[in-house]
């Protein structure tokens, strides 16, 4: 990858997930105050404003084309609401660390998607690769000293699986739309799948909300920096890059949460689940490379 027009955008999803790594610290922070169909709302909300401002003024307006429609919706709908809540929601079961290193696998549901969608070959190398991840994964899990939370490891599964058919969905787009226009559709599916989502999870859990001074600072930071930012560098570099390519960049995210979960919280994993987080990144960092030679 030695030409500027690659460069680009291997440089934007290292960059990206250099910001979602601390966002998996701040998701950690604020689901003391709120619910994770809250957050997600209300990050969500903050994103159409901005959008949908910045999109009349450059663009005089969203344009889509009837037949991309279900697509764009769809595509915010799984990428938007559904991935945001159930991560917050298993971040918040969880931790940073231990969320964003179940993250890592998703270069392994991405070469499957790019097997069944793109018809990308699976080699015998990159199944030792998936074998290997597992047994990461396995340690991780494992190796937790206060015990699995089955219900937050489920979620970051969830997370994972959702991310990866986001990924699917939203590629043949890039070539269609700008990104301003195409965020701004993603985020306008994303809202309006979650306004009934917060409803309905508000009326069953009751979750109060509290907005201290400082999670208003870091709701505002993330939502902007974050998500309409790191967004636009994610798609971006989908529409360049294979979905297994982008996809493997997802271990600059766990190193980044790790080390930040270090000096923010205090908390370091253990010594079984370092192994098993070196064993995942290893083995997706195989598959980048694998991918790299053949692009």
């Amino acid at each position: 990858m030695t030409t500027n027009t690659s460069l680009k955008p291997l440089l934007a999803i290292v960059c990206v997930n250099f910001i979602w790594g601390f966002d998996f610290i701040a998701i950690e922070y604020m689901m003391q105050f709120m619910s994770p169909a809250v957050f997600t709302l209300i990050r969500l909300l903050i994103g159409v404003i901005v959008l949908t401002a910045g999109v009349f003024i450059l663009k005089g307006g969203p344009h889509f084309k009837r037949e991309d429609m279900p697509r764009i919706f769809l595509s915010g709908a799984i990428g938007m609401a559904a991935y945001f809540t159930i991560e917050n929601l298993g971040t918040g079961l969880t931790s940073a660390s231990f969320s964003s290193l179940i993250m890592a696998t998703v270069p392994i549901f991405g070469m499957f998607g790019d097997r069944i969608f793109f018809g990308n070959k699976i080699t015998p190398l990159k199944v030792i690769c998936i074998i290997a991840s597992i047994l990461g994964v396995f340690l991780l899990v494992s190796g937790e000293p206060m015990g699995i939370n089955t219900l937050g490891v489920i979620a970051m599964f969830a997370a994972a699986i959702s991310w990866t058919c986001y990924l699917v969905l939203v590629k043949p787009l890039y070539d269609k739309y700008d990104l301003l226009t195409l965020m701004t559709g993603l985020f306008y599916s994303g809202t309006i799948v979650q306004i009934p989502t917060v409803i309905i999870s508000q009326a069953i859990t009751h979750t109060p909300v509290t907005l201290t001074p400082a999670g208003i600072i870091v709701t505002l930071a993330t939502s902007i920096v974050c998500i309409i930012i790191g967004e636009f560098g994610y798609v971006y570099a989908v529409g360049k890059l294979s979905t297994t390519l982008v996809a493997a960049f997802e271990n600059v995210l766990p190193v980044t949460a790790v080390i930040f979960s270090i000096f923010i919280f205090g908390k370091i994993l253990t010594a079984t689940q370092i192994i098993g987080g070196v064993i995942i990144l290893v083995a997706v960092t195989t598959i980048a490379f694998l991918e790299r030679n053949k692009e």
